[in-house]
């Protein structure tokens, strides 16, 4: 009988790695008697991560960011010929073969060329408009220019942010047409701070892997600021990128206006000495007189035509510029009202839901070092 009733038992037993629903309960009640206990230690944890998250809300950025976009498309100049134009847009977001670009427009060069510092720093120098924006002094429109740089000062928040113990630079503005070259110390460096902190909010990205459009966005807390920002970058990409495109082109027409203007100078006192000429003249029939008179003449007439043809390489160059200029098609314009986002203060009512969690863990793990101590 004994080895019956013990085979018995060992058939009720459960596998090591099971518990039964009758421990699982002891358990829990075990666990519901400690958290009696220790409900002085939980309600501290609650209080200590409700004053975390209060303090974390105390210091919480509550402004809202207004998120601006603009997509565009570059096309290549018509000059390159249908092939070299397709090719050119190709290999500028990796579709091509063979190795990379060394043109600053192609490729990453041109995400990293768009925010790089020369030219957010240009863009920043910019002189802008301000017609119909709302002042925060008087909230009515004005009437007036001023650089962006300026602007983005006064609307930024720049200056309760990263200047708000730097009394200078709070009080600075900068001055419009001076060369950056002979910028101060103190310009300097509130170029650079402004610099950084602009970069940050600009970004630039390919819309899709199978599109050539880009995308321009930036993020600020200002709505208008944020929208003129994307128009005066965008306006300041197309002109840099235009003036470096056709360098060399421009080179020539500076040179050709100059050989024009020479060979017109030229051929006005020529023509000048051949009608005076003819006026003291006209009685002499000497042949040495006549040579003079015949050579006046053929000199007029072969700078008349290189005068002629400079003139044309004038104009061809001029047609040359335009067809070069590279084309910025605006896809999807910045429009009003932007995106906001609002930053809600939700830091405490997550440090009391943290807090919580945490002390009912340190209860459980308490109750179970006691039960592994006593057993």
């Amino acid at each position: 009988m004994e080895t019956i009733d013990s085979r018995s038992t060992d058939q009720h037993q459960l596998p090591p790695d099971q518990i039964s629903p009758k421990e699982v309960v002891n358990r829990a009640i075990q666990f519901k008697e400690q958290l009696i206990r220790s409900w002085k230690v939980l309600v501290v944890c609650i209080i200590l991560g409700g004053i975390i998250g209060f303090i974390i809300d105390l210091n919480l950025d509550r402004r809202p960011t207004y998120t601006a976009w603009i997509t565009f498309n570059l096309g290549g100049s018509s000059g390159q010929g249908g092939m070299g134009e397709l090719g050119n847009i190709a290999s500028m977001f990796g579709m091509g073969g063979g190795a990379p670009d060394a043109n600053i427009f192609t490729g990453e060069n041109f995400m990293y060329y768009m925010v790089s510092k020369p030219i957010i720093a240009r863009a920043l120098l910019k002189e802008i408009d301000t017609t119909g924006v709302e002042t925060t002094a008087n909230k009515a429109a004005t009437t007036n220019k001023d650089l962006m740089i300026n602007y983005y000062i006064q609307h930024s928040g720049i200056m309760e942010d990263e200047w708000e113990k730097e009394d200078t630079l709070r009080n600075f503005r900068f001055i419009r047409g001076k060369n950056p070259e002979n910028f101060t110390k103190l310009e300097n460096k509130a170029l650079d701070g402004i610099f950084s902190r602009i970069k940050g909010e600009t970004t630039i990205t390919q819309l899709d892997r199978k599109s050539s459009f880009l995308t321009l966005r930036t993020g600020m807390h200002a709505e208008l600021l944020a929208a003129k920002w994307l128009e005066v970058m965008l306006e300041t990409v197309q002109e840099d990128y235009t003036e470096k495109q056709s360098k060399k082109t421009h080179e020539m027409l500076t040179l050709m206006k100059a050989r024009r203007d020479s060979l017109g100078s030229v051929l006005g006192r020529n023509d000048s000495n051949l009608a005076r000429y003819i006026d003291q003249n006209q009685q002499i029939v000497v042949a040495e007189g006549q040579l003079q008179q015949s050579k006046l003449t053929r000199n007029s007439s072969f700078l008349q035509s290189l005068y002629y043809a400079a003139v044309q390489s004038v104009d061809n160059l001029n047609l040359t510029l335009i067809k070069e200029a590279p084309l910025f098609t605006i896809i999807e314009p910045v429009s009003l009202p932007l995106y906001k986002e609002s930053h809600e203060p939700y830091a405490m009512q997550a440090g009391l839901v943290v807090g919580l969690m945490l002390g009912l863990v340190f209860i459980f793990l308490k109750q179970t070092y006691n039960t592994i101590m006593k057993s």
